[in-house]
């Protein structure tokens, strides 16, 4: 992944838009002293080249039967992490897996959209089919502050419900 270079105007349009996704282009150009049509090119450039992505966050807390869990997991090899996090994130419930240091290798956040009886279901069916993992510990997220989250793309028991399944 090669990083990519932003300049003063695209921190300060970012930092706006994460402030209010909603934020109509000429209230960011007037903010930032510059015209409408600038703020339109440089948010499809941002878009474009990966660096902002323009969604909908939800806050779990004020959802019914939504919950965020939070996975440590250790890894036999080191050099398996990449494939243990790319196999993590095939779950539909998995929102993000990131590489770590210190005690454990991976960080995993889950949405649980089907209660807490959903985790134990998640490991045995789920994550059991992961070669590599030594050991997990999970941690239910209890209270947050600004924690709004993306779902993930095909979050089971969340449409399902809505009959969209």
């Amino acid at each position: 992944m090669d990083p990519k270079e932003i300049d003063n105007i695209d921190r300060q349009l970012i930092k706006l838009l994460s402030a209010d996704g909603r934020m109509p282009a000429k209230d960011i150009a007037t903010k930032l002293n510059v015209s409408a049509p600038t703020i339109h090119s440089r948010l499809n450039s941002l878009i474009k080249r990966g660096i902002l992505k323009v969604a909908g966050l939800v806050d779990t807390f004020k959802v019914k039967n939504m919950m965020v869990a939070i996975i440590a997991i250790n890894v036999h090899e080191n050099g398996k992490m990449g494939q243990v996090i790319d196999q993590l994130m095939e779950f539909d419930n998995v929102h993000w897996a990131v590489a770590v240091t210190g005690r454990y290798d991976i960080f995993v956040e889950v949405i649980v959209t089907e209660g807490i009886e959903w985790m134990f279901k998640f490991f045995e069916e789920e994550m059991s089919k992961i070669e590599g993992i030594s050991h997990s510990e999970s941690f239910m997220v209890t209270n947050a502050r600004r924690k709004s989250t993306l779902l993930p793309p095909n979050i089971k028991g969340w449409l399902s419900e809505m009959g969209k399944a």
